[in-house]
């Protein structure tokens, strides 16, 4: 089964600090005005597709906003938002996605055709949804990337939901769910069993269809010390 089901509770930068610009809980931003926020912070990935085996990796969190305008970074990529509406969000995304290679702890996969780094690009669509209490609110984003790298050549297809809750100006909670559907080129490159990996692997060669790929959660923490930090 190429599904993997993967919950991570991790203090997560690039989910939580749009949620303190989002809903101006950032004391001392100007909405009139660019706002800049840059972080860094670890982030927990397996070594590939479905690997067992994981590795820790700094990742950089950059945000500019004027208004409802913003450019910010989603892990190894960049989305915008180009409406302007407190509420409803879309844009264009560009991501990057690392190659497949024999520098892995699988023995086997190890000895794999090596799958090309690539970049895909799409875009996402977004509405926040404000409840009662100030600062309190639930969020649903859909997202679609397409590979133009000539990695994959198929597309996968995002969808999450949020529940985030500022607490006294300073402290920003957040909980969200995900799903990723994934097309049959996507499942085949990087689940699949090709001829030439079965003969290495003396595993049955495998196809895989379009479906569900991965299932998680996030519980993020921000806390900000003053205007700045």
């Amino acid at each position: 089964m190429f599904m993997k089901i993967t919950l991570l509770f991790l203090l997560s930068l690039t989910a939580v600090l749009p949620s303190f610009a989002q809903q101006g809980a950032r004391p001392g931003s100007n909405t009139d005005k660019w706002n800049i926020i840059t972080a860094l912070g670890p982030f927990v990935s397996p070594e590939f597709e479905g690997a067992k085996h994981y590795r820790i990796l700094p990742i950089p969190y950059f945000r500019a906003s004027k208004g409802n305008y913003f450019v910010q970074t989603e892990g190894p990529g960049l989305t915008a938002n180009i409406y302007n509406d407190r509420h409803l969000n879309f844009g264009p995304s560009i991501q990057y996605r690392g190659e497949r290679d024999g520098d892995l702890t699988n023995l086997v996969i190890r000895n794999f055709e090596t799958i090309d780094s690539s970049i895909e690009f799409g875009g996402y669509v977004s509405y926040q949804f404000p409840l009662s209490h100030p600062g309190e609110a639930i969020s649903a984003k859909v997202k679609t990337m397409f590979d133009v790298g000539n990695a994959h050549n198929g597309k996968t297809v995002s969808a999450s939901l949020s529940y985030s809750r500022l607490i006294q100006r300073v402290i920003r909670l957040s909980l969200s769910v995900s799903s990723t559907y994934a097309d049959q080129k996507y499942n085949n490159t990087y689940f699949g069993v090709n001829s030439i990996n079965a003969a290495r692997s003396g595993f049955t060669m495998y196809s895989v269809k379009g479906g569900i790929k991965d299932i998680g959660g996030t519980i993020n923490a921000a806390y900000a010390f003053n205007q700045k930090w």
